[in-house]
């Protein structure tokens, strides 16, 4: 009988985003300057896989739910880009936008790999993946 590494791996991919997240915003003055990307990486991995393996009834709702928000929140951003009437008020609208889409289809990749049960090589490719990623990253920020 094989054991089952799916979660394994679902949990080093979980590990090595937030790696990835608190080592490209290395250069840390206090404990705050920490704290934000951690939260923010939690956020976005960590959560949405504790959904996925949760066993409440609305699994699916928060699980797609959240992203489906963020996506309105990009939306919102588009819409004041167009009608912001002040010199840098559009600057604001470009970053927001940005950050809820990508956070949108983070949060959502996260959710659908936890729920679903693929074959261990796909987790295996991925958090390959992930671990370049991760170190062409820290290269070009360093």
């Amino acid at each position: 009988m094989k054991i089952d590494k799916t979660s394994f791996y679902v949990w080093i991919m979980v590990l090595l985003f937030v790696l990835g997240v608190t080592s490209v915003s290395y250069p840390f003055e206090s404990v705050d300057d920490l704290a934000i990307p951690l939260v923010i990486s939690f956020f976005l991995s960590a959560l949405p896989v504790l959904f996925s393996q949760s066993n409440i009834r609305w699994k699916n709702r928060f699980g797609y739910g959240i992203p489906f928000l963020l996506l309105l929140l990009l939306l919102y951003s588009v819409w004041d880009y167009y009608t912001c009437t002040g010199k840098f008020c559009q600057f604001g609208s470009i970053i927001l936008g940005f950050a809820s889409g990508f956070s949108a289809i983070v949060f959502a990749f996260f959710y659908t790999i936890g729920i679903r049960k693929f074959r261990t090589g796909i987790y295996l490719f991925l958090t390959c993946i992930e671990l370049i990623l991760l170190i062409a990253a820290n290269l070009y920020f360093r």
